[in-house]
């Protein structure tokens, strides 16, 4: 297929003979003159909410596609004339006659923007299957993540398991040393003391050996009979009671060591499923904050834009719509909305029968608001912040409990060495025990970490990711890049997009019904529990 180099001017779509054409409606896809844009255009359903640009920000001519070259694959020396709507296919006049005759022909070009439209309709499912296999690698490059610094982790555990187990086994040996070192002594003792008897005894018979030699040389029958006969009975006597037992020596029989007294590798599930119910379409593209007053009503924002929307079978019913660019908001006990407006001091309060906006009692002095959060006690936690939003940071960072008449109860801004602890404040919760969470941007890349204060002000942690496996890749990254300096520009995007990946980027922040903190990340939509 070829294309020409002759221009055709092209006509307004509405009266389709007027070629002046000044405007081009993106909803409709319409080329239109002054004229119908006036009077007819503006008749148009929803007209006023479309958008239309100048003709100086389109192409006013496109080229003129040639179709006389296109070739019949059935007969070869035969050119294409039209399209088959039936087949799907280009047919020449003996396609016609012999196949298609009766079939749902239209010009090739008619069937050409068919052929495009379909096209498009494909391009737009790989565009999206290209953007969920991102999405897919993004996950994958944290997963590789996660059990790189699980798999340290676990390294790094069995160290001093196994010195425990060293220290624990000397301790055992030593202890059975001591004890057999116990048992020969006192039977070394027994056994000295025995023979010491013994040595007596043999002594104290040899004596009477003597004696009774004696009696038999003497050869006097008055002694044999009396004397020798009491001799021999006191020395069996003697010899029988001598008779000791000994405790002997217990023999050493090793133990097994198994995995239950050193440890083993299972698999131990830390992560409940998540699973999605239910999807609503909403009118804006872009939802960036949302919280919800009770079970089927919600308030959504984004582009400039606060909608208060209510679930109706499978769709989402607009019940309220404001023009208003919010940092945050929260719902009331009485489920009136507060809302924290762009450079606003004032947090602003959406009644919930009346669905007026007015000034709330909630206010900070000499300060810009930039998140907002309520207690189930009715206690408002703010951010708020002086001087405008950049990097480096200048001026205060604060967050501001007040009760619920709007009076202070404490600011947290400084640290126990007096040095500033937040740089922006995009979004906090609390918890049951007091503690409040916070997430602190540190860059214009969105970079940033979840800070945990206890309500005396003392910093308890701080989260930012697997740092130690951010703080690696970040390094080898750095290395290479400079090693890679002459690289092309598709290498360098490639490589930025790949750091980007890999920062951490927190922008949500909430408490759960069972007090468990659910944080979410910017790049990938991983959940952190």
């Amino acid at each position: 297929m070829a294309c020409g180099g002759e221009q055709v001017p092209v006509f307004c779509s509405l009266c389709e003979e007027e070629t002046k054409i000044k405007w081009k409606c993106l909803d409709c896809d319409m080329l239109m003159c002054d004229k119908c844009k006036e009077k007819i255009h503006m008749k148009f359903k929803f007209a006023k909410d479309h958008e239309v640009i100048s003709i100086q920000q389109v192409r006013l001519y496109y080229e003129e596609i040639d179709f006389s070259n296109l070739s019949c694959r059935t007969h070869t020396r035969q050119s294409c004339v039209m399209f088959c709507k039936s087949c799907d296919c280009l047919v020449c006049p003996l396609c016609i006659s012999e196949t298609h005759n009766g079939h749902g022909l239209v010009p090739t070009r008619e069937g050409y923007e068919i052929n495009i439209d379909k096209l498009k309709t494909k391009q737009k499912n790989i565009i999206t299957i290209i953007e969920e296999l991102k999405k897919r690698k993004a996950k994958l490059k944290y997963v590789d993540k996660a059990e790189q610094f699980k798999f340290e982790n676990t390294i790094k555990k069995m160290e001093p398991q196994r010195n425990v187990l060293k220290k624990d086994v000397d301790k055992h040996i030593d202890k059975l040393k001591s004890e057999i070192m116990k048992r020969w002594r006192a039977l070394r003792q027994s056994t000295k003391k025995e023979e010491n008897k013994v040595t007596l005894l043999i002594g104290s018979m040899e004596s009477k050996n003597s004696k009774v030699d004696e009696i038999i040389q003497s050869e006097n029958a008055e002694r044999v009979f009396v004397d020798g006969f009491r001799s021999v009975n006191v020395i069996e006597e003697t010899v029988i009671s001598y008779c000791t037992m000994f405790d002997s020596i217990p023999t050493f029989l090793p133990g097994q060591i198994t995995a239950v007294n050193i440890g083993s590798l299972e698999n131990v599930s830390t992560k409940g499923e998540i699973k999605s119910i239910k999807q609503f379409d909403t009118e804006i593209s872009d939802v960036a904050v949302m919280t919800s007053c009770s079970e089927d009503v919600f308030w959504i924002s984004g582009q400039d834009i606060l909608q208060k929307v209510k679930i109706e079978g499978g769709s989402l019913k607009i019940i309220d719509q404001k023009n208003i660019e919010i940092l945050g908001m929260a719902c009331t006990q009485s489920k009136d909305l507060l809302v924290v407006e762009k450079e606003s001091s004032v947090v602003k309060q959406i009644s919930n029968l009346t669905g007026e906006m007015t000034d709330s009692k909630y206010e900070v002095e000499d300060l810009e608001l930039s998140a907002i959060h309520v207690n189930p006690d009715g206690k408002v936690t703010v951010g708020a912040y002086s001087s405008d939003i950049g990097f480096p940071t200048e001026g205060r960072r604060v967050v501001i409990v007040m009760d619920r008449s709007g009076k202070y109860e404490t600011t947290y801004e400084y640290d126990r060495q007096g040095k500033p602890i937040f740089t922006l404040i995009i979004n906090i919760t609390r918890t049951k025990n007091g503690n409040i969470y916070i997430v602190d941007t540190l860059s214009k890349d969105g970079r940033g970490r979840l800070v945990i204060l206890s309500e005396d002000g003392d910093i308890l942690n701080t989260f930012s990711g697997l740092s130690e496996i951010n703080r690696k890749e970040m390094s080898d990254s750095d290395s290479k890049s400079k090693s890679d300096s002459d690289s092309n520009s598709d290498s360098d995007l490639e490589s930025e997009s790949d750091s980007d990946s890999d920062s951490f980027k927190p922008v949500c922040v909430i408490t759960t019904p069972s007090d468990n903190i659910i944080l979410s990340n910017f790049d990938n939509g991983i959940l952190f529990f």
